[in-house]
């Protein structure tokens, strides 16, 4: 297991000065999303699984033109390219309420079969979720939309996306044996100094016969 830290981006985006980076590295597919909170924290952190379906060499990746307005219409990639992480920007400081804009991925290798998508949602307001996707899928079309409180308050966003089979001529699908144990990678520091989880980016890569290799990327978030 390789740890280090996720470095901090700053920018102009309108939202917020400082925005944090869930991106897998060139060539990974997001593979897992997930979210814990903690007593000490709102709505909790998040946390990016990533698996490798193309070489970086070949592969273009790049942020949406727009930060999604979530407005519920089907935003984020589209065609043969698929979701390699996001730029996280918090919406409401009461509240921690973040949008999450997609960082979209494409290489000559990867194939996405656009006539068999289905939409899955992530997440309901203001709980905890966990959602990860098998070796052959990619996530990719995303929706979102503000959840408020009965004082109009922002409380946090609902997700939805879009989750399409592919194939990959560089990395065709590892299929292991069922007798393997799930691949399962530790991270960071269990809590910050403030009570709450880091947020983090795992990338996995699964090696025969029932092998792992990990590598860790977090941050410690401030208030």
């Amino acid at each position: 297991m390789k740890c280090k830290l996720i470095p901090k981006i700053t920018g102009g985006s309108g939202l917020e000065d400082i925005k944090e980076a869930l991106v897998c590295d060139k060539g990974y597919r997001v593979s897992a999303i997930r979210r814990t909170k903690t007593y000490y924290s709102t709505l909790g952190t998040l946390t990016v699984e990533c698996e490798q379906i193309a070489l970086p060499e070949s592969t273009t990746c790049a942020p949406q033109a727009n930060v999604p307005k979530c407005t519920g219409l089907l935003e984020g990639c589209s065609g043969d390219s698929w979701l390699g992480g996001f730029h996280a920007f918090q919406l409401e400081n009461a509240t921690q309420a973040t949008v999450l804009d997609p960082i979209c991925c494409t290489s000559p290798s990867v194939s996405v079969d656009s006539s068999s998508c289905i939409n899955d949602q992530l997440n309901t307001g203001t709980q905890d979720f966990a959602h990860s996707i098998v070796a052959d899928l990619v996530y990719r079309g995303w929706q979102c939309w503000h959840q408020y409180d009965g004082n109009r308050t922002l409380v946090d966003l609902l997700w939805k996306t879009e989750i399409c089979p592919f194939v990959s001529r560089e990395f065709p699908v590892i299929t292991r044996s069922t007798d393997c144990e799930e691949c399962s990678c530790a991270c960071g520091v269990e809590q910050c100094s403030n009570g709450v989880e880091p947020v983090r980016v795992i990338h996995r890569k699964l090696l025969f016969p029932c092998g792992c290799d990990c590598s860790c990327t977090f941050k410690c978030l401030t208030p």
